[in-house]
């Protein structure tokens, strides 16, 4: 049954997922360190953010949504040898487009830098163009290592796709403990180092996905054929679904838009706030999403609408089941989280107020998020993209209203309110469609586990919010960093507790689904065959 292998998968991915994440909030940690906000922390993130987008656009978005089902498609009817030679044609295209976008990046850095921002100007315009030009590679190394993550992902083979991020953030880490020293004192001189640390993790990701995919028997051929039929299939999924997946990345280039023209480190603020979002967004959502996109390919091609269906709602439930009380306690801890991970060095603590306040506002869609990523995969799989590519056109035109009208009221808060409430609206007219194209998705039922779920999610962050509060104020609410870490791990595990003791209380019955795993796993090291 597909409902148990996602199940399992995704708690694999979602614990390697996990390493990654405390990874990057190391190098976070240590990025703020060394940057602080201001100029040498605004101009790495928007450089940053640029083949970032990209990234998340054209190669783990809209690459990963048309391969995948594509190549799903060759496993289930076609010859081992057909599906290793159409992933060398497309790597071969992908090389030569991924060789001319970059050289393109580099050349008009400078334009490109002032679209991103047009609010600055001098020193700090100067500084994002030049680390725009040396970071414009990372999109073209990180774009061949997601073709292989969609390769691996396919074959069902997750481990080693969610544990390539780990190795990026550990050349990070390492740069800035030790390569960012070497290029001076000041915040201006150390990103360089950074810079750095990114190209390299990239090309490790590269290599240790690789590595797997020739172990699954795929030899690269030099083969070029633009009209094989697999090729222009991928290549017609790619527009809508780059069009569908722009939506959040259109909202984060919006947003950093408009707040080069706020108050100075804005654009920083919003980096971190959304970092800590992709919290459980990242090691939850992004990990059940992952492991049901070759079941929902997978019957899809096989017109099996019964099976897609319950594979969809399914996967709903375990993603609302951990993503939304994993946002009420990051909503209700914020402030202790965003203290813990980033107050050190240059990072003030009213920085991490700042940073809290955003990471709050973002927290409040993450389950909408996550319904996203894995229903906007239906639409490819059933070759349906065009409405998919519909919805994200008008939540893009929403976006931009709503951070013009609140930007000016509420800052920068204003511009993350207006991410959250887009991917609530997206997220619900992109089920509505679903359910209209596969049939039944027992709204119904997801509903009311929807509101079960949240309703017990308030409860237990209401209980942790003052847990906290009364541990805070038993240290006298000024304490060391030791002492906050030990009161936001106390929050965590009472959270946790409270929460599994609710969900009898309220009959969730994912709550007896997941003991049972545990038992089974229990067992099998016990009894060992």
């Amino acid at each position: 049954m597909s409902t148990k292998h996602i199940a399992k998968s995704a708690v694999v991915v979602s614990a390697i997922t996990m390493l990654s994440r405390i990874l990057g909030y190391l190098r976070d940690a240590l990025t703020a360190a060394l940057l602080g906000v201001g100029m040498a922390s605004d101009a790495f993130f928007v450089a940053f953010r640029i083949p970032n987008m990209l990234r998340n656009l054209l190669a783990e978005g809209a690459l990963s949504q048309a391969f995948i089902p594509v190549f799903t498609d060759y496993l289930e009817k076609k010859k081992k040898e057909d599906v290793w030679l159409l992933t060398s044609n497309v790597l071969t295209v992908l090389n030569i487009i991924l060789i001319l976008l970059t050289a393109l990046g580099v050349i008009f850095a400078e334009p490109i830098v002032r679209v991103m921002a047009p609010g600055w100007n001098g020193a700090k315009f100067a500084l994002t163009v030049e680390l725009t030009r040396y970071l414009f590679p990372f999109i073209y190394f990180i774009s061949i290592a997601a073709l292989f993550l969609g390769v691996l992902n396919s074959l069902k083979k997750f481990s080693m796709p969610a544990f390539a991020p780990v190795v990026l953030n550990v050349a990070m880490i390492a740069a800035g403990l030790w390569v960012c020293p070497l290029f001076g004192k000041t915040p201006e001189k150390q990103v360089y180092g950074l810079v750095i640390g990114a190209l390299v993790g990239a090309v490790l990701q590269i290599i240790i996905q690789w590595i797997p995919a020739m172990k699954e028997g795929y030899k690269y051929k030099f083969f070029i054929d633009l009209k094989e039929p697999g090729l222009r299939k991928i290549g017609k999924l790619m527009l809508p679904a780059t069009i569908a997946q722009s939506v959040t990345q259109i909202n984060l280039l919006v947003n950093t838009i408009l707040a080069s023209f706020l108050t100075g480190g804005a654009v920083t603020y919003l980096y971190y706030g959304n970092r800590l979002m992709q919290l459980p967004f990242g090691v939850f959502g992004v990990a059940i999403a992952t492991v049901s996109f070759p079941y929902i390919s997978q019957y899809a091609a096989r017109n099996d609408f019964e099976s897609l269906r319950n594979t969809i709602h399914s996967s709903l439930k375990q993603a609302f089941f951990i993503t939304i009380p994993a946002s009420a306690g990051l909503i209700f801890m914020s402030l202790p989280i965003n203290a813990l991970l980033l107050h050190y060095g240059r990072f003030t603590y009213d920085d991490a107020v700042n940073t809290a306040k955003v990471s709050s506002v973002y927290c409040v869609a993450v389950f909408a998020f996550t319904g996203i990523k894995i229903l906007t995969q239906v639409f490819y799989a059933i070759d349906k993209a065009a409405v998919a590519v519909k919805i994200s056109s008008f939540v893009m035109a929403l976006n931009i209203v709503l951070c013009l009208m609140l930007m000016k009221p509420f800052n920068f808060l204003g511009l993350a309110a207006a991410t959250a409430i887009g991917g609530i609206v997206q997220y619900w007219m992109l089920y509505h469609y679903a359910a209209k194209l596969v049939g039944d998705l027992k709204t119904k039922e997801l509903l009311l586990y929807l509101l079960k779920i949240t309703f017990i999610s308030v409860i237990m962050g209401i209980c942790v919010y003052c847990l906290n509060a009364y541990l805070a104020g038993m240290w006298n609410k000024v304490y060391s960093r030791k002492v906050n870490a030990l009161i936001v791990f106390i929050c965590m595990l009472a959270g946790t507790g409270i929460y599994a003791a609710l969900l009898p209380v309220f009959k969730v019955s994912e709550a007896a689904t997941i003991i049972n795993m545990v038992k089974e796993k229990l067992k099998r090291k016990q009894n060992p065959a």
